[in-house]
């Protein structure tokens, strides 16, 4: 949250913060500003003075800012840029520049998005032209801190894209089990061959009617290709019937905003034995998650919960091969905002001291994968930690394994 913003500032000893917008929309750039902007600086002193520097282009929306601003053009950047050796040096002196006039001095977290090269570039400079300023290395970054904890007005449009992921979900369930067989294929009626890329269009249609999109592309991934966990699928593969399909969805804002995430698997008739027991236990991991996961809970804790239920039934997970690509394979969960993946993460490790509190947003995602035997299983849901403790699911959805075929 942003009001914690200072306590971090204050725990990390620094005396600013300075957030890179570099020609691209910027998820810590959007929550510093409220705006999306898309080339600017943003500064903030350890006192709660902010100042913005932003291209002439983007005024309208740096008067929308509620802070003081200035213009690239009124620093001179231009100049800077003939003289300098490269864009990277110029805006190092800009940074140089407004930073003295703000009277920044000692530890500066840096946050924001630019290109690895340019940034290891401009702090190189940084540093060599402005001694009084301090590259802070701690990670994640404060304003990453502040991120992971939401307010009211973040979780609403949350929710609000829930819904739309629900919506698509229900929407996906309801049309692989209307499909009808003929021959050796399922039909929906219009098209004689159902493939993954109707399903995926299903649910391209059911985001826009929510204002959403997609941040990447969804996962709809059926048989040995649901054994690997972000393996997307490939569209122009027919459904088929007795195998699992993941559909693995985390829709965002069109335009960039704030992002929701969930999965389901589905089994296209009657699921062979071998699957639907595998199944059975996913999801008593993921019941045994849903139930640990709390205001107060030690993030890894939950991971080493999943760990004990899957090694229990005979799984290979990653806590006792790093390695492996079949079994559990991944951490539980991660936060969700802003990005898809934000803090908290999810993974044991005793280096994983996060602890779940009111206003973190996280999925709760375990899943089993056998490419091997083709078949792959995820259940995810998104949660929220209210003020008292307690969750809320964000995406609640039916978890039924099977759908019907109508002969």
């Amino acid at each position: 949250m942003r009001s914690d913003l200072d306590r971090l500032m204050r725990e990390r000893g620094l005396a600013g913060v300075i957030v890179l917008a570099h020609d691209r929309y910027c998820p810590a750039f959007y929550w510093c500003t409220g705006q999306k902007i898309h080339h600017g600086v943003w500064f903030r002193a350890a006192d709660g003075r902010a100042h913005l520097v932003v291209d002439p282009m983007e005024r309208d929306q740096a008067a929308l800012v509620g802070c003081d601003w200035s213009t690239y053009a009124q620093h001179g950047f231009l100049a800077m840029i003939k003289a300098a050796d490269s864009q990277a040096q110029a805006l190092a002196q800009l940074i140089a520049k407004v930073a003295g006039e703000l009277q920044l001095e000692g530890s500066i977290a840096f946050a924001g998005d630019a290109p690895i090269g340019f940034s290891w570039a401009m702090l190189s400079h940084l540093e060599a032209i402005a001694p009084g300023l301090v590259v802070e290395s701690g990670a994640p970054d404060v304003i990453a801190l502040a991120m992971a904890t939401k307010e009211e007005h973040e979780l609403e449009k949350i929710r609000h894209c829930s819904r739309g992921a629900v919506a698509a979900m229900d929407a996906v369930r309801a049309y692989l089990g209307s499909l009808r067989r003929k021959g050796d294929a399922l039909t929906d009626g219009t098209h004689d061959v159902v493939t993954l890329g109707h399903v995926r269009a299903l649910i391209h249609r059911k985001f826009a009617e929510f204002g959403l999109a997609e941040d990447g592309e969804s996962i709809v991934s059926q048989g040995r290709d649901a054994g690997v966990p972000h393996n997307r699928g490939n569209d122009a593969e027919p459904v088929r019937m007795g195998e699992s399909i993941i559909v693995d969805i985390f829709p965002g804002e069109a335009g960039g905003g704030y992002h929701t995430d969930m999965t389901r698997t589905f089994c296209v008739g009657p699921a062979p034995e071998a699957l639907r027991a595998m199944y059975a236990q996913c999801q008593e991991a993921f019941d045994a998650a849903m139930t640990a996961t709390k205001g107060g809970a030690l993030c890894r804790s939950l991971q080493d919960l999943t760990c004990d239920i899957f090694e229990r039934q005979g799984h290979a997970t990653q806590r006792t091969n790093s390695a492996l690509v079949e079994g559990y394979v991944h951490s539980l969960g991660h936060g969700v905002g802003l990005a898809v993946h934000e803090g908290p993460g999810l993974r044991s490790g005793e280096q994983n001291k996060a602890v779940l509190e009111p206003g973190h947003v996280v999925s709760i995602e375990p899943g089993l994968y056998y490419p091997s035997r083709g078949m792959g299983m995820r259940i995810e849901d998104l949660v929220a930690v209210r003020a008292d403790g307690s969750i809320e699911n964000l995406t609640p959805c039916s978890y039924e394994l099977e759908v019907g075929v109508t002969a």
